[in-house]
């Protein structure tokens, strides 16, 4: 124990390198604070593809993984013999990108004699909303043990998943997309709308101006009594109509703001649905669904207040300022209803929305105090390739 408050005190410096999928990045964090944050974008790369091609993607990882890690710890302003230990992404993502990111640090832990810690990607999403800024104050280890159990909403283009955190390091699966992601679908959908590669940010751009009344989608999963979420079918619907309007010619460029903004509303609405379930849930523990005449009649003498203390909203799609939006709306009426207040974080920066390694970073600080290192031998690998590791 005593040996684990050093650690956690002294707050170690860690290099963190994600090649998880088409963005080579590198950071320097030390405990919750980022040092710095590289990333090295591939868009430009992909672009022409409509998606993340893997070869070429490993290839620009090989080319920008170096210079990210230089910048990265010239921006920090430390040395190799500052640095405590090297974290790296091992799963889920892309196996040939995966594979870079994964060499580079073994090969720069042998070479400057660092332990090695292995991360999920997933874990450092959910955790994303924790990581400070360089300069930063942040709660105490009580301090944040106060705010658990949270509830991570992981929400990006491969993933949408409600993670139950007890402890750190500890998780449970309340409830995860049994298909397509909910930034999958809206980068799809919007590809088919012509927008290009990544698509996401330009459908909540265009989504500003379009008109709510114009086109609606059925919502999915509302008979299912489970938390999971469903986007294939919303997909598959936005599709017909787009071909239908194009047929018709009449897919001009409010349609399009049209289309982006209901395709948009009834993806986070899906979310919404769910997660107020989740919160009205009689026991988490035993994945308890509310029944409907109890949502349909929510009365305060019969609400059992959730345990969940915060909400930690992390992925790409986390960067949505409208999803944002449509949670603490959700938080005030539960706040109303329940009589308890529950705290939404995100990250403090949009970038560390998406693939990033300052996540990484943070996750690793959390199983540095923990004494979790990697083995890289025969009898356990920590340190290959997990391209469908789950959380």
């Amino acid at each position: 124990m005593v040996k684990e408050k050093f650690r956690l005190e002294t707050m170690p410096k860690i290099l963190a390198i994600d090649t998880s999928c088409d963005d080579s990045s590198a950071a320097i964090v030390e405990g919750k604070v980022v040092l710095s944050n590289i990333v090295a974008s591939q868009n430009q790369i992909h672009k022409k593809y409509g998606g993340v091609f893997p070869t070429l993607a490993k290839q620009a990882h090989k080319e920008n993984i170096d210079p990210a890690i230089n910048l990265a710890m010239k921006q920090a302003k430390v040395s190799w013999m500052e640095i405590d230990a090297i974290a790296v992404t091992v799963g889920p993502g892309l196996a040939p990108a995966l594979e870079v990111g994964i060499e580079k640090a073994k090969e720069l832990a042998f070479k400057y004699g660092k332990k090695l810690i292995a991360v999920n990607h997933i874990e450092a999403h959910a955790l994303s909303p924790l990581a400070l800024a360089n300069g930063e104050n942040g709660e105490k280890k009580s301090e944040l043990e106060k705010n658990l159990p949270a509830l991570a909403l992981v929400i990006s283009g491969g993933h949408s998943e409600f993670i139950l955190i007890d402890k750190i390091g500890h998780y449970q699966k309340l409830g995860q997309t049994i298909d397509d992601a909910a930034g999958e679908c809206l980068d799809k959908v919007g590809r088919l709308l012509n927008l290009g590669y990544p698509a996401g940010p330009l459908m909540e751009k265009f989504a500003k101006k379009g008109h709510l009344s114009k086109f609606t989608f059925p919502k999915a999963m509302t008979s299912q009594a489970n938390f999971d979420l469903s986007f294939s079918g919303l997909k598959t619907s936005a599709r017909n109509l787009i071909a239908d309007l194009e047929k018709k010619k009449k897919l001009d460029k409010q349609a399009i703001y049209d289309l982006a903004l209901a395709l948009q509303e009834a993806v986070f609405e899906q979310i919404i649905y769910k997660l107020e379930r989740i919160l009205f849930s009689p026991d988490l523990s035993k994945h308890l669904y509310p029944d409907r005449n109890f949502m349909k009649h929510l009365d305060k003498d019969q609400i059992i207040p959730s345990e969940i203390e915060q909400i930690w909203l992390g992925g790409g799609v986390a960067a949505n300022t409208n999803l944002r939006s449509k949670i603490r709306k959700l938080l005030r009426k539960y706040q109303q209803l329940s009589g308890k207040r529950i705290e939404l974080k995100v990250p403090y920066s949009k970038k560390l929305c998406g693939d990033n390694a300052a996540m990484i970073g943070l996750v690793a600080s959390f199983k540095f105090a923990r004494g979790e290192f990697a083995k890289d031998d025969a009898k356990k690998n920590d340190l290959d390739r997990k391209p469908n590791l789950g959380i």
